[in-house]
């Protein structure tokens, strides 16, 4: 395949790669995969989901002739998603398109390597996103320690600040390709977190140390003083807030399943590290706070306080979870798949075998494999948060989308002129958001031991 200038190559991004990054990205990871898409419920940038959370009372027993039940309703309540904007952007310089004419392909080959290597990391990213809680946590700083390097908390539990919160098991692994990051640093009074600045100096990553429960990375001066509970994120998926912020202003990034599959308001989760306690500024789910709306909450078997120890997966736990989901999703309905870790399914897979219990294997839409519990499948994916199992109805989970991924081409043209430079760039884009219709009929085991991959 070889091109000579702007006009076929921007053709070939539409006619060639464009069905392909579709096809990709909808279909490489099993959970961007097996989620419903749901874009008849998006109306302008939102998508409005209406919940049943309550019968009628109008119902009763009377003696004969007795005054009937007073008439009553169904309880619904909606709730509002907004959109999500998410983009992957790539440019080649004017010099590389024009060479495509008389170097045999060479350009070419490195302008293909270019946008295939966007759609991969693209489809990373958005698998990360859909375990996240909005806040593109990528990682959570350890200490106090020189401007140039740091170590980042590894294990579920046992580090060194306390009870450990959400993105401890991360390390560096997000940073690992991706290096760019900046900190984001908490202002607490008393244990409430009053601020979170985003530092605008990325860490530019330049070495990571990899170990059993911290990582550690080199990198230059983010000339920023962390304290308990800084974490780390893309440069602009988060702004600054503070407490005359709106709910949910300040996250970027679609929703994920820590966020959803939880009894907590997402300001708990961002800001619990075992010194902070949630943030002036609730930001509840999908505009639901969990002390107002009781019902609007995932079953959850934790440790008293979550993080703070350890515990052996058992099958009365994977037992009791599946009734607990069951009983709120009913019979035949949910759960419908369990998703865990690698490490997780190990010690699943060791008490089917001391339990000399026969591990069956299923093959879902999609060609995905998976190992059977309780007739549905158990699935590993490798964003999932360690020492954690969910047990998800997936029915009730939709992402709820403006737009499929596309390129910006409003102009007419996939490749636009940089402003200044002998350059052109193409911007792939979606809008979209994880949303929930049903709260309760998903669940999760915390605080669960494992042995983390590669010891």
């Amino acid at each position: 395949m070889t091109y000579a200038n702007l006009t076929t190559w921007d053709e070939a991004l539409k006619t060639f790669y464009l069905p392909g990054a579709v096809e990709q990205l909808n279909h490489s990871k099993p959970m961007a995969d097996l989620l419903e898409v749901n874009e008849e419920d998006v109306e302008g940038t939102d998508a409005t989901i209406e919940m049943h959370y309550g019968r009628t009372t109008g119902i009763g027993a009377r003696a004969d002739g007795g005054d009937l039940p007073d008439a009553n309703y169904q309880k619904h309540k909606k709730a509002t998603v907004p959109m999500k904007y998410v983009y992957g952007r790539v440019s080649f310089t004017g010099p590389t398109i024009k060479a495509t004419k008389s170097d045999r392909g060479s350009y070419a080959r490195v302008i293909d390597r270019e946008v295939k290597g966007l759609i991969e990391d693209l489809g990373k990213e958005v698998n990360r996103m859909f375990w996240g809680i909005g806040y593109g946590v990528l990682a959570r700083w350890r200490s106090s320690e020189s401007t140039t390097s740091y170590t980042l908390q590894k294990r579920y539990t046992g580090n060194d600040v306390a009870a450990d919160g959400f993105a401890s098991t991360f390390g560096a692994k997000y940073l690992e390709e991706m290096n760019n990051a900046v900190p984001v640093v908490f202002t607490a009074s008393a244990t409430v977190a009053t601020v979170l600045t985003v530092d605008a100096t990325n860490i530019a990553v330049s070495a990571i140390t990899t170990g059993t429960n911290y990582d550690t990375v080199t990198c230059t001066n983010p000339d920023v003083t962390e304290a308990a509970g800084t974490f780390y994120v893309r440069p602009g998926n988060l702004a600054t807030c503070n407490a005359s912020t709106a709910a949910g202003a300040q996250r970027y990034e679609p929703m994920g399943l820590r966020g959803i599959v939880t009894d907590q308001d997402l300001d708990e989760i961002i800001c619990y590290d075992g010194t902070n306690t949630g943030f002036t500024v609730n930001d509840p789910l999908q505009g639901l706070a969990v002390a107002t709306y009781t019902w609007f909450t995932a079953n959850v078997d934790s440790l008293s306080t979550r993080y703070s120890g350890q515990r052996s997966l058992t099958f009365s736990m994977m037992d009791k979870m599946f009734d607990r989901v069951e009983k709120k999703a009913g019979k035949d309905y949910g759960p419908d798949s369990i998703w865990t870790t690698r490490a997780i399914r190990r010690e699943y897979l060791e008490l089917c075998r001391i339990d000399r219990r026969a591990v069956n294997t299923m093959t879902l839409d999609g060609g995905w494999k998976a190992v059977e519990y309780n007739g549905i499948p158990l699935l590993v994916d490798d964003d999932a948060v360690d020492g954690e199992m969910y047990f998800l109805t997936l029915k009730d989970l939709q992402v709820y989308r403006m737009s499929d991924y596309e390129w910006m081409q409003k102009d007419g043209a996939v490749l636009s002129r940089i402003s200044d430079k002998d350059a052109y760039e193409a911007v792939l884009f979606r809008y979209h958001e994880l949303g929930c219709q049903r709260r309760n009929s998903q669940g999760v085991i915390c605080d669960l031991a494992y042995t983390p991959d590669g010891d």
